[in-house]
């Protein structure tokens, strides 16, 4: 525990990775107070899958309504904001995603800030880096990368950019504010607890899918108890201080996780559909819409920045991956 920020409050904490940053604080010997949207009928149960629970508090809030937030962040030490929404599909209005991302993020800074709060931790993506889905064809990024707004991105990728973009604004206009942003790419590994939501869907898809193949769209997947623990090391590590923490593997495709979930006795198809069949679904099914531009094209990340400063050495595929199989109970 870092003595200067023993009691903190974390947005989000009832979501996938929300819950592995809640349960790793506590592990820590914080005292967390959680945002959820959830009804406070449901805190009881979501209070109870946490070891350690006594040194849990909830409250239930909504990133795009300043009602709560005031009291929510009397004393507390620092903030850590996970909480951000995300879509399977495009939207109709890409408002839906952009509005609760980047006004949510202000609101959180600003609240937070009124209370005298200066350490903050902040989810964001390596969407805001590079883009959602693969864009060029095996170009490398890096911290220093920001995605280009005025190209053809998704409302994802433009709601996470544009969130981050306006944190360090807050941070540059705003004297004594430490800001550290962690930037995953797809994250995979177990559910805490609670529902997998959607971001398993890439495990759960594959296990429960009536299709004879999958689409070579290529991820670069971090465990999600690594990400959690690379929040906590933002709050207690300085050289953290003012960094963008990219965290990435290298690429791997669906068909490639397929065989890592066949070779562990699932009976799942290891074939890779061909690329303009993926596209001719896209015509026809809102999932494939999302990734059939990526196809063709693999991102790379350079993550030295984020292993030097923190000393992050990722799990492999085969744990992330299995891990969060057996996490979803399909078998």
């Amino acid at each position: 525990m870092n003595p200067e920020y023993k009691r903190i409050l974390v947005t989000g904490c009832s979501g996938f990775l929300g819950r592995q940053v809640t349960q790793e604080f506590l592990s820590r010997g914080y005292f967390v107070r959680g945002t959820t949207r959830s009804h406070e009928e449901l805190h009881h149960k979501i209070m109870n899958d946490f070891d350690n629970h006594s040194s849990l508090e909830l409250r239930c809030l909504d990133l795009i309504s300043d009602e709560g937030w005031e009291s929510a962040m009397q004393d507390i030490d620092a903030v850590v904001h996970t909480a951000s929404p995300f879509s399977a599909y495009e939207p109709k209005d890409e408002q839906e995603l952009i509005k609760p991302a980047r006004e949510g993020t202000i609101r959180v800074l600003t609240h937070g800030y009124e209370a005298g709060i200066r350490k903050f931790v902040i989810t964001s993506s390596t969407a805001a880096i590079s883009g959602a889905t693969p864009t060029s064809r095996n170009k490398t990024y890096s911290h220093n990368d920001w995605t280009d707004l005025d190209s053809k991105i998704s409302a994802y990728t433009k709601s996470k950019t544009l969130a981050e973009l306006a944190a360090w604004d807050f941070v540059e206009s705003h004297s004594g504010v430490i800001l550290t942003t962690i930037n995953p790419n797809v994250i995979l590994g177990p559910l805490h607890s609670g529902t997998p939501g959607t971001s398993l869907r890439i495990i759960e898809s594959i296990i429960d899918s009536s299709y004879p193949g999958f689409p070579k769209i290529s991820f670069a997947p971090v465990d999600v108890r690594d990400v959690a623990w690379m929040h906590a090391e933002a709050l207690e590590n300085s050289n953290l201080d003012g960094e963008r923490m990219i965290m990435a593997t290298s690429p791997i495709n669906m068909p490639q996780i397929s065989s890592h979930l066949k070779s562990d006795g699932w009976k799942v198809s290891t074939w890779a559909l061909p690329n303009f069949v993926v596209k001719i679904m896209a015509l026809f099914i809102k999932e494939a819409r999302l990734v059939s531009s990526g196809l063709g094209t693999t991102n790379y990340y350079d993550c030295s920045n984020t292993e030097k400063r923190s000393g992050w050495i990722s799990k492999s595929h085969n744990e992330m991956i299995l891990t969060a199989a057996e996490s979803l109970n399909l078998r």
